[in-house]
Order: C-alpha cells, then sequence, then structure tokens
C-alpha cells in the first residue's frame, strides 16, 4: 500500500513503499500432504522449554508494547495488523483479546481485517505507521530510502526505533507460532471462535492433538500488566553495573503449563543446561544414547520431499533507485530502544554467546542458510563472518591454520546451494532446509520440516534449532528495516570471501558514522576485556558508537528523559525542539527557523533540524545551495 500523503500538504515522496530489491524466486508452495500433516507431542520441542531463552522473548514482547512514543492501544493493533498478514493465528486471537481487555469495541478490532482499513484511518501519522507494517512485515528487504524519508515527515528518530522494533519483536513471535504452531489454551479458542467468526477466523493448526501439549493460558491483561511491573520493581536502568531485571513470577509455565524446570544450572559448563543433561557433570557430554532412538517419527511417516522444497533461495540485493538518499540510519536502530532490549539481548546472546547442546559453528552455519533465504544482507554478512569467528576461536592465537582456512571458506561458500553439496551430513541438510524455508515471511515450513529434524535430532537440539529461527527473524526484520550499515571488519571479511560467489553487499554499505562498530561475537570479546580492566561497558552505545541515552524515565511514562520534553510530566512527551510547545501544537517541531509545512513542500523533514545528519543544519544548507537531504552533499 502506497503513502498518499505525509502532512496534509504536497506530496513529496514519490510511492516510498513500492517494492524496488531484487529477490530471490519465489519459493515454491509446500506439497499439499505436507500442509496437512498433524504436528504433535510440541510441548517437548517448543522453545517455551528453553527457559532463558524464553524469557527474553517474554520480556521483549512485553516491553515494546507497554506505553511509550507509540501508546500501548496503537502497538496492539499494528500486532493485530501484522499477525494478519503474517496468518499467526494464534496471535490474532491474543491480540484481539488484548485490545478487547483494553476496552476496544469489538467492531472497531474486527475493522482491522478489512482490505481498506489502513486507507480509512484519519490519522496520517498512525497510517504511515501501518504503511510502514505493510512493508516491512512481509517482506522488510523492500524498505528503501524512501521509506525512511516518509517515516521521518511523521516521527523522531527515536519513535521510528521503536516502531521497528515492535515489527521485529512481532516477527519473531509470530515466527515461533508458525514453525511450530502454538497449541492455544481452549478458554481463548472458544472465546476467538465466538468473537472473530464474522471475520473468518479459524483455530486450524493452533488446535492442539493432545491435552499434555495443549496451553494455559494466555499472556495477556493482568498477567501481562503484573510481569512488566515486576521488571520495571527490578530494574536500574541509572546503573550500568546492575544486573538485568528478571521477573518474580513463573510466567512460562503460567502461559505453558507444560512444568519447565525452574532450574537453568549448568554444572559443567558444557551449555546445556541440567534438566536436559544427562550427564551433568562430565564436560561436552550431555546426550542419554537412547534419546535419538526414543525421538525418531513413526515407521509410517514419509520420507522429506527434498525437491519440492528445493529452490535458488538467494540472489544478490542491488541499492535501489530513490528519490530520497540514505542517511543517518544508525539514528533509529533497535538498540536505542533500551526497554525491549532487556529481552532481545538475551535471546541474541542465548543463540550466539556459548556452545550449547548445537556447538556455535553449527548455530552459525543455520543462521546463515536462514538469512540468505531472508535476503537479509547485513545478517547475512554476520552469519558468514560468525561461522568463521567460531572456528577461529578453536586455533591457538585466534588464527585458523592456512591449511584449513580453504576447506573453511569452500564450506561456508557451499551454503548458498547446500541441497546440491556433498560437503554435508543428512542432518546438516535437515537443519538447513528448515532454516531455509523459515527464512521468508511468512515462513513456509510445515510439520515435515520437523518430522525430519526428529529423524537427526533430540528434543533438546530441536529446541534450539527452533529459537535460532526465531531469533533469527527478529533479526532480519530490524535490520533490513534499518538497513544497517555493517561493521568495517565484517563486511570486509564478505566482500573478500563471498562475492566470488555472487554475494552482493546492497544497501549496507554507508558512511563510518553511521557504522556499527563490531559484529556480534566482537562486541562480546569487546565487553569481556573491558570489563576484565574494571570498566563498565555500555554495549548500545559502543555497538552504535554513539551515546544512547539510559533509560531513565522520571515521570514513568514510558519515554526516556534523554527524549522526553516533559519528563516530569506523565501525560505528554512530545517537544522535539525543546521549547515548551507539544508537537502537535507547534508550527517549527523541529526549531530550525523552518515551518512544518514548508519543510514538507521543500521535502526536508519536520522533526529532523539536521536532516540528513550530516552535521550542517537545513537552513544553512539551504542558504548555501547544497542538498539537506543528502550527507554527502554538504
Amino acid at each position: 500500500m502506497q503513502l498518499s500523503s505525509l502532512l496534509a500538504t504536497v506530496l513529496v515522496v514519490s510511492q516510498p513503499f513500492v517494492a524496488q530489491t531484487v529477490f530471490a524466486q519465489a519459493a515454491p508452495p509446500p506439497p499439499a500432504a505436507d500442509v496437512e500433516m498433524t504436528y504433535y507431542d510440541r510441548h517437548k520441542i517448543d522453545v517455551s522449554n528453553l527457559r532463558d531463552f524464553y524469557d527474553g522473548l517474554l520480556i521483549a514482547d512485553m516491553m515494546i508494547h507497554a506505553d511509550a512514543m507509540f501508546d500501548a492501544e496503537t502497538k496492539w493493533k499494528l500486532t493485530l495488523y501484522e499477525m494478519i498478514l503474517l496468518g499467526s493465528h494464534h496471535h490474532q486471537a491474543r491480540s484481539t483479546y488484548q485490545l478487547s481487555l483494553m476496552g476496544v469495541p469489538m467492531d472497531e478490532i474486527r475493522a482491522i481485517w478489512s482490505p481498506d482499513y489502513v486507507a480509512a484511518i484519519a490519522d496520517e501519522r498512525i497510517q504511515a505507521a501501518f504503511e510502514f507494517v505493510d512493508v516491512a512485515a512481509i517482506n522488510p528487504a523492500q524498505v528503501t530510502a524512501d521509506t525512511h524519508a516518509a517515516l521521518r515527515m511523521h516521527f523522531i528518530d527515536r519513535q521510528i526505533a521503536e516502531l521497528v522494533e515492535l515489527v521485529a519483536i512481532n516477527a519473531a513471535m509470530a515466527t515461533h507460532d508458525l514453525l511450530l504452531p502454538i497449541p492455544t489454551d481452549q478458554a481463548t479458542l472458544d472465546w476467538a471462535s465466538a468473537n472473530l467468526a464474522a471475520v473468518g477466523w479459524e483455530p486450524g493448526l493452533n488446535q492442539s492433538s493432545s491435552p499434555e501439549e495443549q496451553r494455559a493460558a494466555l499472556f495477556v491483561g493482568e498477567a501481562l500488566e503484573t510481569a512488566h511491573n515486576e521488571i520495571i520493581a527490578d530494574w536500574e536502568p541509572g546503573n550500568l553495573a546492575a544486573i538485568d531485571p528478571v521477573f518474580a513470577t513463573d510466567w512460562i509455565n503460567h502461559i505453558t503449563g507444560y512444568g519447565v524446570s525452574p532450574m537453568t544450572f549448568d554444572g559443567d559448563k558444557d551449555g546445556v543446561e541440567e534438566p536436559f543433561d544427562f550427564y551433568p557433570e562430565e564436560y561436552l557430554r550431555w546426550e542419554n544414547p537412547d534419546w535419538d532412538a526414543e525421538n525418531l517419527p513413526p515407521a509410517e511417516m514419509p520420507a522429506f520431499d527434498v525437491a519440492a522444497y528445493d529452490y535458488p533461495y538467494y540472489q544478490p540485493s542491488v541499492v535501489p533507485e530513490t528519490q530520497y538518499p540514505l542517511s543517518d540510519r544508525n539514528r533509529f536502530d533497535t538498540e536505542w530502544t533500551r526497554q525491549s532490549s532487556l529481552g532481545t539481548v538475551k535471546i541474541d546472546e542465548y543463540f550466539s554467546s556459548t556452545d550449547r547442546a548445537l556447538d556455535l559453528p553449527t548455530k552459525w552455519e543455520i543462521f546463515f542458510v536462514n538469512q540468505l533465504a531472508s535476503g537479509c544482507g547485513h545478517c547475512q554478512v554476520h552469519g558468514a563472518y560468525g561461522i568463521y569467528d567460531a572456528i577461529e576461536d578453536d586455533y591457538p592465537h585466534d588464527r585458523i591454520p592456512p591449511d584449513v582456512l580453504p576447506g573453511v571458506i569452500e564450506r561456508i561458500q557451499a551454503l548458498f546451494d547446500f541441497e546440491h553439496s556433498d560437503l554435508f551430513t543428512d542432518a546438516e541438510k535437515a537443519a538447513f532446509r528448515i532454516a531455509r524455508d523459515a527464512g521468508p515471511l511468512p515462513p513456509r515450513t510445515t510439520a515435515a520440516h520437523i518430522e525430519e529434524l526428529r529423524r537427526y535430532y533430540s528434543d533438546r537440539e530441536i529446541q534450539e534449532i527452533l529459537s535460532l529461527l526465531v531469533t533469527g527473524s527478529w533479526l532480519s526484520t530490524a535490520m533490513q528495516s534499518q538497513l544497517t550499515v555493517t561493521d568495517r571488519l565484517s563486511m570486509a571479511w564478505a566482500l573478500r570471501y563471498l562475492t566470488p560467489v555472487g554475494w552482493q553487499p546492497g544497501v549496507h554499505i554507508g558512511l563510518p558514522h553511521e557504522q556499527r562498530r563490531f559484529h556480534m561475537t566482537e562486541v562480546t570479546d569487546f565487553a569481556i576485556a573491558q570489563m576484565n580492566s574494571g570498566e563498565i561497558i555500555d554495549g548500545a552505545s559502543e555497538w552504535l558508537g554513539v551515546d544512547v541515552p539510559l533509560a531513565v524515565d522520571a515521570d514513568g511514562d514510558g519515554v526516556e528523559d534523554g527524549f522526553d520534553g516533559f519528563p516530569n510530566d506523565p501525560t505528554r512527551w512530545a517537544d522535539t525542539d525543546r521549547d515548551g510547545i507539544e508537537d502537535s501544537l507547534d508550527d517549527d517541531i523541529d526549531g530550525d527557523g523552518i515551518a512544518n509545512r514548508e519543510e514538507v513542500s521543500l521535502g526536508i523533514f519536520p522533526y529532523k533540524a539536521d536532516s540528513d545528519g550530516d552535521g550542517v543544519d537545513d537552513p544553512t544548507e539551504i542558504e548555501a545551495g547544497t542538498d539537506p537531504v543528502d550527507p554527502r552533499n554538504f
């Protein structure tokens, strides 16, 4: 859907939400028999069994939906809209029920299913947010500089960061449901069936196949509010040395009813928590020899139809032709949203910080295949370099021997077409297949993928594979929506070793001040080094290379004091230029001396006194005859 207007004046951005990037060939639909295949024993392999990971996912979801620069009701409407686009029936029911608990009339909620809903939104700022979801939810690689320009006509960069994070976390939540459909609790199924029949909602695969796998409750309403209060009460946002907050209540078992162990202790330090470790005192030995045999699918289960799912899932990205140049992308990176980062950092670290049931090189290989299919060039760089870095760590002085390096590079390059390579085992290919087919949104995975994993992996290993793909969905959606400028080390490595097989960087090369400083593994190494020397590390600021304000919020309105124009008034926050006039009443929102409507007519951003972030404000550039929206022209 295209943006019809910007600020009720003239159209200055031409078709900002139209796809302009080249993508891989469309994936063929799964075989009908696989689509109809029944899921079973989902409670044994669901990622909710991984307490550290799933607590992080719940914290991220809960914090991003709280009142902040976007109010909670608007966020839940955006979430419902995204879940409709992605086809997540569980989260459609959850979002609808949450909105009903907030007092939104059912007719108003059901209207979100209408194909004309976004076009009918009267508030052009809210309409712009929904139109962003139209692009970023289904294929975030369609986001361009013109998309960013359209958003900047309506929002400050910090608010755009919040919108990007909301869409990305929702993508992760939906991927969790679509990879392994959540067996929704019966009360919610009954409520949704009664209240959403008019829009054609059905439980579908979210109907449980046994009492054991059916969940106990939704994470909504009073539970959501209580959980949020627990985290806020335990959080010291002004103290970077403080321990991260944790839930006081066992929300995982409240939601699932699965009896997940409260313990995450790993005594032998092999990366596998004791509830899953058959040998809790033996390093690097954890799996019961009988588990694999017990986990095999029924003998009558047909073999995975390899040919039906095989397709060229990677195609080089191109830099699209746009009206606006890219600028200042790091200013709405999700690292600015410190509240939700309490959770997203946990899920990221669970995947990338250490060997677990799967070793780090294997996890990075699965992630890389997933991102080749997702279209996220930045994530592709980080995935490939992550494989290299994890292997490098196994050698003295972190240096792969010269005689070993060619084989490492050959294996990484073969992942562009793993199905036709003899470098990978059947078990590895089973993991790569679900990673490939979980890459596009919505995923094209089926129960057949799960049965294929069961032939080669234990329940604990499958949980880890699925958690990795959920994390990958969050990362690919966020990084593509931001058009993240990749760190120099990772990009240089990719240009050397990936371009020979056709990889291209696309939009992920930018100006130095936009560039992230580290690969995600390197920032951990840097943090450890800093802490060993007695320094306190601020991961967000170090990663972005700019000072990210702490999340201190004096009035408790969800907006950090560093961005709050009224830090002692919980009823308002928006005063971009800090002149004491709310943005909604201010004829010059950014205080640069150019009226809002004139800025729009000139094609510059009314919420940004220096539209392109080049250090020269808009009035100076206009007077000098340089381009105020091009950071390379000043």
